[in-house]
């Protein structure tokens, strides 16, 4: 690592340690910095607004970041405030067996799911809220209904940089 790149990242690294709130996290192999919300006491990470994610278990390595290949366990529920967990109706769930891949801020998934995988590590697992405007929206996807507030459970199991 040549020495301006050095002062580079240890000038970020104090800055953004003095405001408490993100962290930037350094991808191996992929050079890309992912800036990423820490989670607060209760283990809920705020994303942004509409979006928030619960870690339910902890992962390792590096962080997930965009245009990186994610293969994921995944279970999506309706959300609802009177149910266990808010888990309403479930409506999709992997299995457990293949999981699903899908690559990062490509598109290739609900705005949510993009904001939500962004920064999991591999093993982590969290629960993600996801308000109607970072899913499906006013028009739904069936079976899931207009304007609901999803609910997934995903467990990130594997992670490849685009390379």
């Amino acid at each position: 690592m040549n020495t301006p790149y050095l002062l580079l990242a240890a000038s970020a690294a104090i800055l953004l340690a003095g405001c408490g709130q993100e962290t930037a996290v350094e991808a191996e192999g992929a050079g890309a910095a992912a800036i990423c919300p820490e989670a607060n006491a209760n283990g809920v990470v705020e994303i942004a607004p509409g979006l928030t994610a619960k870690i339910t278990s902890n992962g390792y390595g590096r962080t997930a970041v965009a245009g990186d290949y994610a293969d994921v366990h995944t279970t999506l529920w309706l959300h609802d405030e009177n149910a266990d967990g808010g888990r309403g109706t479930e409506i999709w769930a992997s299995g457990g067996q293949q999981p699903f891949q899908f690559q990062l801020a490509a598109g290739q998934v609900i705005e949510g799911w993009d904001l939500g995988v962004a920064c999991m590590l591999v093993g982590e697992t969290r629960e993600l809220k996801i308000a109607p405007e970072l899913g499906y929206g006013e028009l739904g996807k069936p079976p899931v209904p207009p304007n609901a507030t999803l609910l997934f459970e995903i467990e990130l199991v594997n992670l490849k940089s685009p390379e």
